[in-house]
Formats: structure tokens, C-alpha cells, sequence
């Protein structure tokens, strides 16, 4: 859609795509809600402690969430001459000027594009051109693939929710697009390697961002740490008279036998075993330095306090991690260029800062970091900025990838006709699913490879070989 059309032409424009196969709760459709979590629409689940086998060694897989639909068709863009063209009048007034792009050496694609990066990530193209990092191109939760005829005739099997935020967000942490369940793969990777885990050991799951269904399995949670660490009893941190005075009179009330109050004692379990944790976990990474300058954004200390955590695995009795981050607000609905630029600046500062602290640490090898968001946006413009997609870009990033490469089909960026892959005002069918990518990231974790499928129930449906030169 042109930047002069009307509301109007794109909400009409918009009901012909519902009816053309994509039904969802219209609620979700235009709004910029934050996710919520729902209940399950029906009694699915995933696999049951003990179906997925993992190998022991020591990785961690840390997943940063771009909170609300990144516009990623502004952040790898096309830059030849004849594909920047494209991109110009799909995007219209939201294209950025193509002397601006941040060149990506040595790639061009069968169709002969070159790319290039937004220019508020110069660490992410350095990143790329040392090939510590890759873009997975048009990424999305996918039941099963599909095409525009079978979206026209209503035939097509998409994702439940398609353009929610809280669905598509729940379908980038479970890769179950079929159903709504509350656990996701990262929980059964704790499943399988803390089945039997005691009270007092702290989770391999370490959230960044509290309460998340990506880290839940049967068995396993998470466990929730802040920018500076675990959060515990706060006057065990001075030592004064009247923080020692407060301290004997908590232990004093942890101590206490309630005896026949239950409320009582489990709340009282339930404190002294948080507060043992957050001993443990501030014990553990005290140690644990890093020289590395970090900005003073929320996400680059988060990840700061992420490479200390991974660097403490031995003294946290453990080895394999994953971690969980959410970095909020790329639903640009309006004033997208400004907001877009700002946001893309802090991601890829905070990449590039927490590659170099793996580095210094000496655990680079040990670490794969990835992102994904709601959904990609509309090549079309609302009038300042863009509307829910689907299909997007990503990126991958560690020592242990193939980088320097765009993985999966970069689509055609023309609209209508021109684009089989354009649903409808610029919504694009994605053509890879996470599950190609998560797969790839589980195998590396060291999932056996006769229980991917039990991890990834869909990826039978799709090309199992398109991303296995990524690691």
C-alpha cells in the first residue's frame, strides 16, 4: 500500500486477506497489546519426561525475544540496483535510502541480490563479515508449508491465531503453531537433563525476563535473575546493626515450625528455598568478571549478566543452559523509522558487546544466541509505519555457525501478482518454520537425533536438510 492510500483502502484491504484463509481473533489483529497468555484451546502436549535424550556437554542456547513484531524486511534489505527497486515501491515512504545500507560481504544469492544491513547495526554487519553470525530469511511458526492458492481457497493448515501477538508469541516458544500448549522446547530440555533435580540446585533454564512458557516443561521451570543477578533477602547485602537485627528476625520466621498451618509452611518452604538459591547464585557468579564494555541499555546489561551466568556454569552444577530475554516494543504501528532505528542501535550494540565478552571469558565455542519476534510486518505502510505479517528475518550468531551466510529463501519483495508468496497487502507466506531452525539448534545441543521429531512433531512436514549447513 502506497504512503497517500487511506484507513479505510487498508482496512478493506485487510478483510480480504481474512477472508482469503487467515482467521483469527480480530482483537489481536490491529492493536498493539502486549502478549498474555492464554489456556490451552485444546489438550495437546508435548512429549513426556524421558521421550527426548540429550548429550551431556557444555553449551548454552540464549534466546532473545524482539517483543511485538520486528519489521526485519528493514533490517536485511536488498541493495543491488534492480532488488532495491523492489524493495523502494513495495515499502514506499518506509524505504530506507540504499546508500545508507551497511554492505554484507561476499553475498549473493542465486538471483544474483546483494544485501545489506540497516545502518543503526554496524556490530551485526561486523559480526557477519567475520562470520560469527547468519540471518535465517523468512522465518515463521508453520504448521505445514502452504501457498496463496491454498489460502484463497481456504485449504491451507496455518498456524491457530495467525497475526496475534499472544499466539504467534507462544508459537515462537513451543513450535507447536497446531495448538496452544504452556510448555516449550527449552522446558523438556530440562525434562530430560534435570528430571529428578533437588530443591536447592538451580534450573539449567535462567530467565531474564520472568515467567515464560519457553522454559516450562512437565518437570522443569525456570529460574528469574535481573540485569544484576538473583534477587534474595536484600539486607543480606549490607552488613549494618539494623540489617543484622532485620536478618535474625527473618531466619528466626524461616526457622519457625507452623506445624499444623499447611498455607504457612509451604509459603515458608517456598521462601527459604528462593533464598537458598539466591545464595548459591550470587556465590556463584561474584567470581565472575567481565572487562568487556557493556552499554547501559536493559538488554546489554541483561546479556552482561548472561556471559557472567554461563562462565559460573561449573560453580552452578551445570552444563548445559538456556536463557530467556525479552527486549519490548517493536509493534510499529506508526513512527517506524525513527523507533525502528533506535531499537535495531541497542540490539546490535548488545550483540556485538556480548560476543566480545564470550570472547574474553574463553566460552565462545559454548554459546549459540538467537532471536525471533511475533511475526514479520507488512512490506506495505500504514501511513508511518507497518501492520502484522507473518513471514520474517532473523539472525543466528556464534563461534559454533556457519556465519557470513543468509540461510532459507530470501522472498521476492514485489506485491500482488508479482509476489506468489504476498497473502495480501504485503503479508508474506513464510517459506522456512522455526521448526527447521530449532531442529538444527537442538542437534547442536546434543538432542539425539531419533527424538527431534519427538521435539518437533511438525518438521516432519517440512524440508529437514534446507538449514543443515548452519552448524
Amino acid at each position: 500500500m502506497r504512503h497517500s492510500e487511506s484507513a479505510s483502502s487498508l482496512n478493506k484491504s485487510r478483510r480480504h486477506l481474512l477472508k482469503s484463509g487467515l482467521g483469527l481473533a480480530g482483537a489481536g489483529l490491529l492493536g498493539g497489546t502486549a502478549p498474555v497468555f492464554t489456556a490451552p484451546a485444546f489438550g495437546a502436549t508435548g512429549p513426556a519426561p524421558g521421550d527426548i535424550h540429550i548429550q551431556p556437554a557444555r553449551k548454552a542456547l540464549v534466546f532473545i525475544m524482539l517483543d511485538g513484531g520486528n519489521d526485519s524486511f528493514n533490517m536485511l534489505v536488498p541493495r543491488d540496483d534492480r532488488h532495491y527497486r523492489e524493495y523502494r515501491n513495495s515499502r514506499s515512504n518506509l524505504a530506507l535510502p540504499q546508500h545508507s545500507l551497511l554492505p554484507l560481504d561476499n553475498r549473493s544469492d542465486q538471483q544474483s541480490r546483494e544485501f545489506g544491513l540497516h545502518p543503526a547495526m554496524p556490530e551485526v554487519q561486523t559480526l557477519f563479515n567475520q562470520q560469527k553470525l547468519a540471518f535465517v530469511a523468512n522465518i515463521a511458526p508453520m504448521t505445514e508449508p502452504t501457498t496463496k492458492q491454498a489460502m484463497q481457497n481456504g485449504s491451507a493448515k496455518l498456524p491457530l491465531g495467525l497475526l496475534s501477538h499472544a499466539d504467534q508469541f507462544r508459537h515462537w516458544q513451543t513450535s507447536r503453531p497446531d495448538a496452544r500448549i504452556n510448555q516449550g522446547w527449552f522446558g523438556y530440555f530440562a525434562d530430560a537433563l534435570q528430571p529428578r533435580r533437588p530443591d536447592t540446585q538451580i534450573p539449567m533454564n535462567i530467565s531474564l525476563a520472568g515467567s515464560n512458557i519457553m522454559q516450562n516443561g512437565v518437570l522443569g521451570s525456570h529460574y528469574s535473575i535481573t540485569d544484576k543477578g538473583s534477587v534474595g533477602l536484600i539486607v543480606n547485602e549490607e552488613k549494618t546493626p539494623l540489617n543484622q537485627a532485620l536478618l535474625e528476625s527473618f531466619e528466626t520466621l524461616l526457622n519457625t515450625d507452623y506445624g499444623q498451618d499447611p498455607f504457612k509452611q509451604t509459603y515458608l518452604s517456598q521462601t527459604r528455598q528462593a533464598q537458598s538459591r539466591h545464595q548459591t547464585y550470587r556465590e556463584a557468579t561474584d567470581s565472575a568478571k567481565v572487562n568487556t564494555y557493556f552499554s547501559d541499555s536493559p538488554l546489554s546489561q541483561q546479556l552482561k549478566m548472561v556471559a557472567r551466568s554461563i562462565k559460573s556454569a561449573d560453580r552452578l552444577n551445570l552444563q548445559q543452559q538456556t536463557y530467556f530475554l525479552r527486549y519490548i516494543g517493536w509493534d510499529h504501528h506508526d513512527e517506524l523509522l525513527n523507533n525502528h532505528q533506535r531499537m535495531l542501535q541497542v540490539l546490535s550494540k548488545a550483540l556485538g558487546e556480548f560476543q566480545q565478552s564470550l570472547d574474553e571469558l574463553g566460552i565462545a565455542d559454548q554459546v549459540i544466541t538467537f532471536t525471533g519476534s511475533d511475526f514479520g510486518r507488512t512490506l506495505t505502510s500504514n501511513g508511518n509505519g507497518t501492520d502484522h505479517g507473518w513471514g520474517g528475518n532473523t539472525l543466528v550468531m556464534g563461534n559454533a555457525i556457519q556465519g557470513g551466510r543468509i540461510y532459507g529463501q530470501y522472498p521476492s519483495l514485489a506485491l500482488g501478482n508479482a509476489n506468489p508468496l504476498d497473502a495480501g497487502d504485503g503479508v508474506l507466506i513464510p517459506t522456512t518454520a522455526t521448526d527447521q531452525l530449532y531442529a538444527e539448534l537442538a542437534r547442536w545441543f546434543g538432542v539425539a537425533d531419533k527424538d527431534i521429531h519427538t521435539l518437533f512433531p511438525n518438521l516432519k512436514k517440512h524440508n529437514q536438510t534446507s538449514l543443515s549447513q548452519l552448524i
